[in-house]
């Protein structure tokens, strides 16, 4: 499993762009732990840093190998797409909140589904079924503690081709993204100018439609059946779905090579309470584990923290064309420019020059190397025991992979911050005790107890303690059936 070719023009500036964006998410927490690639997302940042430093020579850079074909680079490549879906959709919530900005160049293409409210027995159903699946995973995982085998972890090989099956099964809704055709040009160039506010609003998008519109049938294979500069949709769309769709064709499906099921599954699906109840998953968890556990132990071993931001300025070098800098990084940004400037090298000129910069980074790292004990968004005077403490990288991944402390199911207490009628919750997780008949449901105390059987655990109470046990029943609700 590993990408087929390098990334060129359009579709590298947006990958470069992804790359540079993650050095402030993971420096600030913030979306930068995409739960559907757990291998990726349980790594330490400093480590997540470095792979998506070496995904980015591989895939930007023409000299440079591909990335390495490991569990852990797939990973990256894998969590870099996820990471351009929140950016993507947290772009599109922003407009929406903004309203002004933009909103006459929006383009919403179809009409909104309709929701229907869910009715009593739909919402009774749901609670059920999270109760049971909750109930079945903690059994589970006790097994586990205990040194339950499990066996090893595989998936049987498909007889069609990798990726093949894949386009094939989404046949049926890709017609949501090519009916009508394709924007025409003359529609592209109607449109008005942006102002700065509007480029900014729209960045991600247009960067998205440019590599989109790059992937024309003289730039493929097989795949060009579907050639994506044809999608019906253009930068003003503000169908979140429409670009999950389009993006995961152009960066997953047309551009990876799934040489195993095995590393395919293990490396994409999030860890939940209902890999734990389904007993076939298991194994994938504890293989997840084994490897998490291995990857960090080998990178802490190395880790030197007189190099903490290395690998954010490996990024910055490459995939930036912002000339910025926390304080203790602005004399080697100011010198790497001046190397740029004094080799030819436009260091604000998105989409180009990959290798060049990548070897202007080798041959001015150790003159330039001042100040790189601290992240590169650090501030004058900050403790650098604390920030070392904070990045110093762990040794072995969470006990309990990808499984949340349950917690209470009572109704909670308003606060200060909540009205009676909007508090619906308890976030209790300490001393809980199970319902004493059906076992599945945990609470706080008896106040909790008694106004979550009057809010409707009465109704099913006696359901809960008959299907609690049916384990086979339980492993199709985690798996979605």
């Amino acid at each position: 499993m590993a990408p087929r070719r390098k990334l060129t023009g359009a579709q590298a500036e947006l990958f470069a762009a992804v790359c540079h964006h993650y050095i402030n998410e993971a420096e600030s927490d913030c979306n930068d732990t995409p739960e559907s690639v757990p291998i990726f997302s349980h790594l330490s940042r400093a480590q997540r840093l470095k792979l998506v430093a070496d995904v980015a020579i591989g895939m930007l850079c023409e000299d440079e190998s591909l990335p390495p074909d490991t569990v852990q680079h797939n990973s990256t490549f894998m969590a870099i797409i996820q990471i351009l879906f929140t950016a993507l959709e947290i772009e599109v919530d922003i407009q929406d909140d903004q309203g002004d900005v933009g909103e006459d160049l929006l383009n919403y293409d179809e009409a909104d589904r309709s929701c229907h409210p869910r009715t009593a027995q739909e919402v009774e159903d749901i609670k059920v079924k999270n109760a049971l699946i909750e109930h079945r995973a903690e059994k589970n995982l006790k097994k586990l503690k205990k040194g339950k085998d499990v066996g090893e972890f595989h998936v049987e090989e498909k007889e069609t081709p990798h990726g093949v099956e894949d386009m094939l099964s989404a046949a049926n809704q890709l017609n949501r993204i090519y009916k009508g055709g394709a924007v025409s040009k003359r529609e592209r160039d109607s449109i008005r100018p942006l102002n700065d506010d509007e480029k900014y609003a729209f960045r991600w998008r247009r960067l998205c439609d440019a590599a989109l519109q790059q992937d024309t049938p003289n730039n493929s294979t097989f795949r060009d059946a579907f050639p994506l500069c044809n999608v019906n949709f253009d930068w003003r769309c503000a169908k979140c779905a429409k670009w999950y769709m389009a993006l995961n064709l152009l960066l997953d499906t047309k551009l990876m090579d799934y040489g195993s099921a095995t590393d395919k599954a293990l490396i994409t699906g999030e860890v939940s309470y209902k890999s734990y109840a389904d007993p076939s998953q298991l194994p994938r968890v504890k293989s997840l584990e084994r490897n998490i556990n291995l990857l960090m132990k080998v990178y802490a071993s190395s880790w030197d923290p007189k190099l903490l931001a290395i690998d954010q300025r490996r990024i910055y070098a490459i995939c930036s064309n912002e000339l910025y800098a926390g304080h203790y990084h602005r004399k080697w940004v100011v010198g790497f420019h001046e190397v740029c400037v004094a080799r030819g090298i436009n260091f604000q000129e998105p989409g180009k020059n990959y290798q060049a910069r990548l070897d202007i980074f080798r041959d001015t790292k150790d003159d330039l190397i001042d100040g790189c004990e601290y992240a590169f968004g650090c501030y004058e005077d900050e403790d650098l025991e604390r920030v070392h403490r904070n990045w110093r990288p762990k040794e072995e991944g969470p006990k309990e992979l990808g499984f949340e402390q349950r917690t209470c199911s009572g109704p909670g207490k308003p606060d200060r911050f909540s009205s009676a009628l909007s508090f619906r919750f308890c976030w209790e997780t300490e001393n809980l005790q199970s319902c004493s008949r059906c076992k599945a449901v945990l609470y706080c105390g008896r106040e909790c107890q008694v106004a979550d059987w009057k809010r409707g655990h009465k109704n099913v109470c006696a359901r809960l303690a008959k299907e609690r046990k049916d384990k086979e029943k339980i492993s199709q609700m985690a798996k979605g059936g």
